[in-house]
């Protein structure tokens, strides 16, 4: 019994190093250890740069709509997107009312919004940039 008792640390310490050898090469091959240019706001930023070179200059406040807007369905607005899209245009503020002349459009597949726009707003350009980013111009606001 004796043996047992002065065994059981030994045997804890062995599993936990093994453990944390595992997890750390887990983690190293994973490369979660460092901050990559693949990170998701980098990735992000590189999407949205040429909608943001595309916004005309002296405007201070922008539209905002994605799925949720066509769809009526306010629980599936993405909140982090919108986030994310927010940090990309700075220093223009986004809203996500339809009021304003420029409306940056998030999609996250290939949303029939066309039509729902003609109906909404009336005349409008919309301008593709790609990964469901438009840039709409509302000709009659």
């Amino acid at each position: 019994m004796q043996s047992v008792r002065r065994s059981v640390p030994f045997a804890l310490a062995i599993f936990f190093l093994v453990f944390s050898a595992y997890r750390f090469m887990a983690d190293l091959s994973a490369g979660e250890w460092r901050n990559s240019s693949d990170e998701m706001v980098t990735k992000w930023e590189d999407h949205v740069q040429a909608l943001r070179e595309a916004l005309p200059s002296g405007i201070t406040q922008i539209s905002y709509m994605d799925d949720s807007t066509v769809n009526g369905d306010s629980a599936s607005f993405d909140v982090n997107e919108f986030q994310l899209m927010q940090y990309s245009v700075a220093p223009v503020t986004l809203d996500n009312r339809l009021e304003h002349e420029w409306i940056i459009g998030n999609f996250g597949r290939d949303a029939v919004f066309e039509t729902w726009l003609t109906d909404r707003i009336g005349a409008h350009e919309v301008q593709s940039f790609g990964f469901g980013l438009y840039l709409i111009h509302d000709l009659e606001n």
